[in-house]
């Protein structure tokens, strides 16, 4: 782990900025070397009574503690002088950061901090703040006003001395520095349970036997293992194509080796899911296993600022060390090691390691937001509240208004300006921040190939059918450095499933609610989409008070082949929407995968404006199993003679919600009794997307100029021309 953490530095945070990017073997040497100095340079400090005997002392205190929260005071002042010793010190080719980006660890019960989602998920006991948190030291002088004026190795003194004392609960909450989230670079979760480990700690140190060599895999053939085939890299526009493939980017024992040899010749690193731990049981009275507690750190961490990349949380169980990455696609979990025992330099090693990351590899990525609107580079900038929120497969989207930037500084320009006047102005523009799957494409593309399509397969003069509802992006970035490929790569996992950060800026919508009155959304409906949670928007009025549906949000959208039914391999894609507007066949269906055809997006369409009249809250909650359930048993009870509106459809929605009602349950009928048994025996033929199609105009005509071609019977038989 400590070996890919080096090489993401390097790409993300060390290159010079003529530098470029080289080739993986080359990478993978460059780790190995940077490695070996750091684990070397935390060896010779071990050996050093002088040096690490306050560590040392810290760690016995720990082991010997009646209390978790006097083990946090003490392991704190431990690790807090490791990082005074290395602070000047030149570590190979690993740069430090800047004095003011130095971070120091302080215990949690020393800050007023809480975290929402562990409040909610027990009954209280639950701990609601980590152990100890890495900070900046700018930042804690700043939480607490009266130490303006101490340097960092005061403000270390002073917090050794006073945070012994600093339990909450023997201060006023007015007293407590308060943080955010936001402030924080990395969290530690503290576990005593197995009693003292003090005698082996002490006895290895006193021996000054912590050796590099033991601790990393020599040249040596016999610890080489055959070189794995990696995982490609995703095809990804900016993606590194000049590096060579190289397997072994870390070289574990070969198993003729000797057993007793350091366990840390093993891989150091697994996937959250690849080693069988204590189960994780659910929310329950009392307090989360640790493995829990550190992912809901990790959780608030990501969620605490929009451009935050991933978040880095370590866990002291007892004797053990272990660190966890969390990222948009998951954990990734090193495996433990022995305090007490030879590994104690590689705890050192990466306490050492976290000192000398600066923003990027701490999370907080540099992005310098600008687009390219109409032709000319508009900076901006995002409103210091937003956050964003967390989707199916840690999609993560952020959607704003986006606003002007004064007097920032702009990097390309070397200087301080405020950028003149954008020619389209970014009160009638839409930003959005979102993680991708590495194999979709980015949402412009998708809405770009519609647009085209349009223009070329629809007959003349009614491309504007399909134009006028679609978003006018104006640019769209992808940050290919920050996918979370990489680190999987490094650490020689699978990275199926890696996602890419991208940048979007639209023209501004407003929603549907807010745009159409329900007559209007009445006679203007028919638009299909797999998933429908505030997708369908508006355009803003014209100055004639002309105004559009338009179908937004196309992350979970395919590019089809032009003539193919069903988008994906075989026609089959994954089960993902907005489950309360799924179609009931879509819920119903067990399997991963489903046969995407276009009656589930006509029936979506019909779900959503059913949810525009009467919110569903419980549609929303539970297995799609339950959903489906109860979603069939609003439908049984629904008489299409007489139907009787929900008790929360306000009056102007009743004849919307009457007519949407009315066809979801005439079309579910006539499609169940199509599947009889005595309509399969009499051969009566399938019931078709046009047959609902028909049934939707009877509830909802169409207007005259939809009636001008017959775009019911319309489809592409095969590609005419190059492809789009």
């Amino acid at each position: 782990m400590l070996k890919a953490l080096i090489m993401l530095k390097r790409e993300r945070e060390d290159m010079g900025r003529d530098e470029k990017p080289i080739a993986l073997e080359e990478l993978s040497e460059y780790g190995d070397e940077q490695l070996e100095t750091l684990v070397g340079e935390a060896v010779e400090f071990c050996n050093d009574a002088a040096r690490s005997g306050k560590l040392v002392d810290k760690l016995e205190e720990v082991a010997t503690s009646d209390s978790e929260a006097s083990a946090c005071h003490s392991l704190a002042t431990g690790l807090n002088s490791v990082l005074l010793d290395f602070k000047d010190r030149d570590i190979g080719r690993l740069k430090t950061c800047s004095a003011n980006d130095l971070t120091l660890y302080n215990t949690g019960s020393n800050t007023n901090l809480d975290s929402k989602l562990l409040m909610k998920v027990s009954d209280g006991k639950s701990k609601s703040k980590p152990d100890i948190y890495e900070s900046r030291y700018e930042g804690l002088l700043k939480s607490a006003p009266g130490l303006g004026t101490l340097s960092f190795e005061e403000l270390a003194a002073y917090m050794e001395t006073n945070q012994a004392s600093g339990s909450q609960s023997s201060k006023s909450t007015a007293t407590v520095p308060r943080i955010e989230w936001s402030d924080i670079v990395s969290c530690l979760e503290v576990k005593k349970s197995q009693g003292e480990w003090r005698q082996p700690l002490r006895r290895n140190w006193e021996q000054h036997g912590y050796s590099t060599r033991s601790l990393i895999q020599d040249d040596d053939p016999r610890f080489k293992s055959p070189n794995p085939t990696p995982s490609p890299a995703p095809n990804v526009s900016g993606s590194r194509t000049d590096r060579t493939v190289r397997g072994g980017l870390k070289r574990e024992r070969d198993p003729n080796d000797s057993l007793d040899e350091p366990s840390s010749k093993r891989s150091k690193t697994s996937s959250s899911g690849d080693e069988c731990n204590t189960p994780l049981w659910s929310v329950h009275p009392g307090l989360l296993p640790a493995e829990i507690q550190c992912s809901f750190y990790g959780l608030e961490l990501l969620r605490s600022r929009w451009n935050r990349t991933h978040s880095i949380v370590t866990l002291f169980s007892d004797d053990e060390f272990s660190l966890r990455w969390y990222d948009s696609q998951g954990c990734i979990r090193s495996h433990a090691i022995s305090l007490s025992g030879e590994e104690l330099p590689l705890a050192v090693a990466t306490i050492i390691l976290l000192q000398r990351f600066h923003a990027p590899m701490r999370g907080m990525a540099n992005i310098e937001l600008k687009a390219n609107i109409d032709g000319e580079e508009t900076f901006f900038d995002v409103p210091s509240s937003a956050r964003p929120r967390w989707e199916v497969r840690g999609r993560r989207p952020m959607a704003v208004r986006p606003l002007p930037v004064a007097g920032k500084e702009i990097s390309e320009q070397g200087r301080n300006s405020t950028p003149p006047p954008a020619k389209t102005p970014l009160d009638n523009c839409f930003f959005k921040w979102y993680w991708r799957e590495s194999d979709r494409k980015a949402e412009k593309h998708v809405v770009d190939v519609a647009k085209a399509r349009a223009q070329k397969y629809l007959p003349e003069g009614h491309a504007s059918d399909v134009i006028d509802h679609l978003p006018d992006i104006y640019h769209s970035e992808d940050y290919e450095p920050l996918s979370t490929f990489h680190i999987r790569s490094f650490c020689q996992m699978d990275t199926t499933g890696a996602l890419i950060p991208c940048a979007m800026m639209s023209k501004r919508l407003v929603s549907m609610e807010e745009a159409f009155e329900p007559d209007e959304v009445r006679a203007g409906s028919g638009l299909g989409h797999s998933s429908l949670l505030d997708n369908i928007m508006s355009t803003l009025p014209s100055e004639d008070g002309t105004k559009r549906m338009v179908l937004n949000d196309f992350d979970l959208a395919l590019v089809m082949t032009p003539g193919d039914e069903s988008p994906g391999e075989n026609g089959l894609v994954e089960r993902t929407g907005t489950r309360p507007f799924m179609a009931l066949d879509v819920l119903d269906d067990t399997d991963r995968l489903v046969k995407r055809i276009r009656r589930y997006d006509i029936e979506s369409v019909f779900w959503s404006l059913l949810w525009y009249c009467s919110r569903k809250w419980d549609w929303n909650e539970g297995t799609n199993q339950q959903i489906w359930g109860r979603k069939w048993r609003w439908l049984r009870h629904l008489n299409v003679k007489d139907p009787v509106p929900d008790a929360d459809v306000e009056e102007e929605c009743i004849p919307l919600w009457t007519a949407v009602a009315v066809t979801i349950c005439t079309e579910e009928h006539t499609l169940m009794v199509s599947k009889t048994q005595d309509s399969l025996l009499a051969n009566k033929p399938p019931r078709t997307d046009k047959d609902f199609l028909e049934l939707c105009e009877t509830m909802f005509p169409r207007a005259e100029r939809y009636k001008s071609w017959p775009w019911m019977d319309f489809a592409i038989k095969k590609d005419r021309g190059p492809p789009s």
